[in-house]
């Protein structure tokens, strides 16, 4: 991850000196996740468990986080633009309650990654709508928690598509952005502040 941020400082830069400063901007905010869990998917865990020994197992999950992103982005036209950013994925929860033997476990995936998207825009420069398309790099890892302590584990990294739409008012936007993942994608409904400098 650090090589991958390093990365991103450098492309930055290397935008930043290519374009004029009023060209440029910063943005951050935060963003309300949505993994898609289903039924399904509590079920194979639940099947596991029971596989293991356990006489019953029930899992549930509210299937939302709290994270948020910040980056810089570079207008390369009037209705076009270029971002890098860091996004962190926020916590997904599940917890199960075990029988014969009784137990809790509380498991906890989370995580971050790294974007660059292409941002075309319809409207002008204080109010438009935008379609974003591009890539992420991600990396999750999970926690599980019982009542003899827990265990942190990597669950896995990759590269896949991202694509967004928003909307931007003066420097405030709102946005949808959906993250394809190799095992399950997810989605956040974003709030945030951009300012050009």
């Amino acid at each position: 991850m650090k090589k991958i941020l390093l990365t991103l400082i450098i492309s930055s830069l290397t935008l930043m000196n290519a374009s004029k400063a009023e060209d440029s901007y910063v943005f951050g905010g935060a963003k309300l996740f949505n993994y898609g869990i289903k039924s399904s998917d509590l079920q194979v865990i639940n099947t596991s468990l029971i596989s293991l020994g356990f006489s019953s197992s029930l899992s549930s999950t509210d299937n939302s986080g709290i994270g948020f992103d910040l980056g810089v982005g570079f207008n390369v036209a009037d209705n076009f633009a270029i971002e890098v950013g860091y996004v962190d994925y926020g916590t997904l929860e599940i917890n199960t309650t075990l029988t014969g033997p009784s137990e809790t476990l509380k498991t906890e995936i989370n995580g971050n990654g790294v974007t660059g998207a292409g941002v075309l825009k319809f409207g002008d420069a204080q109010e438009n709508f935008y379609l974003k398309g591009g890539m992420h790099r991600w990396d999750f890892e999970g926690t599980v928690t019982a009542s003899l302590g827990s265990s942190t584990e990597p669950l896995g990294t990759g590269t896949d598509i991202m694509i967004g739409a928003g909307f931007n008012m003066g420097n405030w936007y709102a946005s949808y952005d959906f993250y394809y993942i190799d095992d399950g994608d997810i989605s956040s409904l974003g709030l945030g502040y951009r300012k050009p400098f």
